[in-house]
């Protein structure tokens, strides 16, 4: 996708297509060789994108939505009553709109929708499944579980690149606290290339390792409710919102109790599901955030729509029948 003055017909440089719905969308404030551009208008059909030089007092952020459908499960381990898969799925992203916030202080001073034509990825994906039993062990409450998993995803996103040679931005995220598909909460990591690379592979082979390693990282976070160290992300499309990092603790907590292998409660190397503190309790609203869909299906048990993080978006979107998702992924700004 070509970037080009309008005014002069100059060539200012190139974005890949893939990323061009969230990069140089109409409306977009685009940085070249420390000047400052607005995109006037993106062509999809000639694939170009026409920007003029301007100083707005703001910068902007795509929003999208992203969903999942799972095509054919290649391999699933039972973790206690819940499962790790891997397999091939589908990805489907939209960018829907646009916010402008303030310079200096990130105040958003509005929301700018956009019509642009979602986008599909075939890929390969590894996914996990958490039961209601597990969720009260966890004791993560309905209005946690959206963050509990937004959270998780987050974090097990960032840290597949010490398990897979891989970069933040080659692959993607959606949790879901009801899939379709599983029927149950379930969270996704899948690479951001046509037919897979082989990262979403090693996570499945050396998910005990990685996921021990996401929980330790959250937990060990001397923040009090997430930052970008442990789980908010630089490229959420649901402006990292909602999450709950002592939610997804306790949520990985006894995920991992249930891995096989792990040691049983009281040998040496167990672990105990951390304490609840006062306040940890969410209103729903805090906790689903303004993407909850009210008309989505919700288990006893759910309390808000998926979350995601992107990947590789030559497809991508997020309008599943379980509500908007949260995600992240490669090429757009994660939620």
């Amino acid at each position: 996708m070509q970037i080009v003055e309008a005014a002069t017909g100059r060539l200012l440089g190139t974005v890949d297509e893939p990323a061009a719905h969230t990069a140089v969308h109409d409306g977009a404030v685009h940085l070249h060789q420390g000047r400052t551009y607005l995109v006037k208008r993106l062509d999809l059909e000639d694939s170009v994108a026409l920007v003029e030089e301007a100083d707005p007092p703001y910068s902007t952020t795509a929003r999208d939505t992203t969903s999942i459908s799972v095509l054919e499960t290649d391999t699933e381990v039972p973790w206690g009553a819940g499962r790790l898969c891997y397999g091939s799925v589908e990805v489907t992203n939209q960018v829907v709109s646009f916010l402008r916030r303030k310079l200096i202080t990130g105040e958003v001073l509005g929301e700018t929708k956009l019509d642009l034509p979602p986008r599909t990825l075939r890929t390969r994906a590894v996914w996990w499944t958490v039961t209601e039993d597990q969720l009260d062990a966890a004791r993560v409450h309905p209005e946690q579980l959206g963050g509990a998993l937004h959270a998780a995803e987050h974090a097990s996103i960032g840290l597949l690149p010490l398990f897979a040679t891989c970069d933040r931005w080659d692959i993607g995220g959606v949790s879901v606290p009801l899939h379709p598909d599983t029927l149950l909460p379930t969270v996704f990591v899948y690479d951001g290339h046509p037919g897979g690379a082989g990262f979403a592979e090693r996570a499945f082979h050396t998910a005990r390792d990685w996921l021990d390693a996401t929980r330790e990282a959250i937990a060990s976070c001397e923040c009090d409710a997430g930052c970008p160290s442990c789980i908010q992300s630089p490229k959420c499309g649901n402006g990292n919102d909602p999450l709950h990092k002592r939610a997804a603790v306790r949520l990985l907590t006894v995920l991992l109790g249930d891995a096989p292998g792990a040691p049983r409660d009281g040998a040496p190397g167990s672990r105990q599901v951390p304490a609840t503190r006062d306040g940890d309790r969410e209103t729903t609203e805090q906790a689903t955030g303004r993407r909850e869909d009210p008309a989505a299906p919700r288990a006893p048990w759910q309390g808000s729509p998926a979350q995601s993080e992107p990947g590789n978006p030559s497809e991508p979107g997020s309008g599943n029948p379980a509500g908007p998702e949260h995600r992240e992924g490669r090429g757009t700004p994660e939620r």
